[in-house]
């Protein structure tokens, strides 16, 4: 079984990238997934991502291999009603938080998270979409800390929280921590060099991470190059690659 956990629609608006459901379901049967979790790029740029879920999820209809992650932004007043209305499709399994897109700091997604939990889905929240040395000058993302997203995670224990591209420092400087919560995964679409996989291992656990390619911004064969090159055990590669997502993303 082999699950990714961040793969994308629609497109980024400062470089020719475009995720559209024909390539990504050639990607998904070339590279045997079994399920994908699909957000929308635009739901990042949004102020109100409420249309651009809406199109995520009219493309995802009768693709049974393909899951939702939707964008939520607190700062829109009706982000509540946003949300139960988004857990009532099947297809949703989390939503995608995004602090450094909309606008808020990381303690903010509290109650969006308890929520998300309530309705048996889990809160993914972006840590960073890429290096910051390579921003537009007309739009400077500040990535979210990653302590922030371990007090959250934290001070939500029966959430399910996944941490959407962490750089393996981000893992190593707050590793203690990470290791002593049972609700906090790490998805491994920014981990880089030579053994990050297995460091990542190292320092947090093979059970907190999971597979993400976050596709078409990156290419997809790197992710799967990474977990390849990994010297880890058979058991701690299924896991990443697969069962440790389906714990996190099955509805409660």
């Amino acid at each position: 079984m082999i699950i990714d956990a961040a793969v994308y629609l629609g497109s980024w608006p400062f470089r020719p990238i475009e995720g559209t459901v024909g390539r990504l379901a050639r990607l998904v049967r070339s590279s045997r997934v079994s399920h994908a979790l699909v957000s929308q790029f635009e739901g990042l740029f949004h102020t109100d991502p409420a249309s651009a879920n809406e199109r995520l999820l009219k493309s995802l209809e009768g693709k049974r291999s393909l899951w939702a992650a939707p964008a939520l932004n607190v700062r829109m007043p009706d982000w509540e009603h946003h949300l139960t209305a988004l857990a009532e499709h099947p297809q949703v399994r989390a939503v995608r938080l995004a602090p450094g897109f909309h606008g808020y700091p990381v303690a903010d997604a509290r109650p969006a998270i308890l929520r998300a939990a309530e309705l048996g889905r889990a809160a993914i929240v972006q840590v960073r979409f890429q290096d910051e040395r390579h921003h537009p000058p007309v739009s400077h993302m500040q990535p979210a800390p990653m302590d922030d997203v371990v007090a959250l995670a934290a001070a939500c224990p029966r959430a399910r929280v996944v941490a959407s591209g962490a750089r393996l420092r981000d893992m190593l400087d707050q590793a203690e921590h990470i290791q002593q919560l049972r609700n906090l995964w790490m998805d491994i679409s920014h981990l880089d060099g030579l053994a990050c996989v297995k460091e990542a291992c190292a320092a947090v656990g093979a059970k907190r991470l999971v597979f993400s390619t976050c596709w078409p911004f990156f290419y997809a064969r790197s992710a799967f190059l990474k977990v390849e090159e990994a010297e880890i055990p058979a058991r701690d590669r299924e896991g990443i690659m697969g069962r440790n997502a389906e714990h996190v993303l099955a509805p409660r």
